[in-house]
This record gives structure tokens, C-alpha cells and sequence, in this order.
């Protein structure tokens, strides 16, 4: 897992410039790949409107590295961002074949986080 958190903070800055082709970082050339359906990267684009940068980084630590989650980003993913958001973003972390990512690994702990969150958040209603 060392090698995801040297690019959890570049998930994270490539969820504002998924317009662009292709990204350029310190750890590598991402290439962004096709949208499965028309529209799906303007989603992803405003799915994370609704979320602060903070908050995005430590759930895509939760997701990918297995970090703790705080129950203000539990709050802001559940009621801020919401499933199908967190669901479109999953899929997106899933289709860069440069992370060398998991898809089992992302959505089991996607689905984990979820339904922790889920619960933090109803706490505090």
C-alpha cells in the first residue's frame, strides 16, 4: 500500500482537471480514459464540488490505505456528496490503470466507508 499513499493527494487534485486529456504529476503521467457514458466526468467534476479538499483527501485515505475516517467527513460524504457520488467516484479511481489499483479493494472498502459514514452521520441528526 506505500504506493498509494505517495498518490492519494493526486486522486484527489485529478477530481478537479478531469476535463483535461491527460495530467501530468511528480509521480507520473496519468492518462484519463474515455467516459464510460456521456457526461460521467462532469458528474465526477461536481461530485466533488461538495466536498472540502481535506475531507476528500482523508476518504480516499479511507478508501484506499484503510485510514481512519473523521464524522465530519462522514457527514459531509453522506450528506454533502451522498451515494451515487461516492459510488461515480469509486468507478473513476477503479479506471486508472496507472494507480494500480484494486477494484475489489476499492469498492469492498468504498461500501465500508459508506456504511460507517452512514452511521456516523446519523448520529448527529
Amino acid at each position: 500500500m506505500a504506493k498509494l499513499s505517495n498518490n492519494s493527494s493526486i486522486i484527489v487534485a485529478l477530481l478537479s482537471s478531469l476535463i483535461a486529456a491527460s495530467i501530468v504529476v511528480a509521480a507520473g503521467e496519468f492518462t484519463i480514459p474515455p467516459q464510460p457514458e456521456p457526461g460521467f466526468y462532469r458528474t465526477i467534476e461536481e461530485c466533488s464540488k461538495k466536498i472540502s479538499d481535506q475531507c476528500g483527501e482523508i476518504i480516499v485515505g479511507a478508501v484506499l490505505e484503510d485510514q481512519d475516517i473523521s464524522e465530519q467527513c462522514c457527514i459531509e460524504l453522506v450528506n454533502g456528496m451522498g451515494k451515487r457520488c461516492h459510488e461515480n467516484i469509486l468507478r473513476f479511481y477503479v479506471s486508472l490503470p496507472e494507480m494500480g489499483i484494486s477494484a475489489t479493494h476499492v469498492y469492498t472498502r468504498g461500501a465500508q466507508v459508506w456504511n460507517t459514514c452512514v452511521l456516523k452521520a446519523a448520529s448527529k441528526i
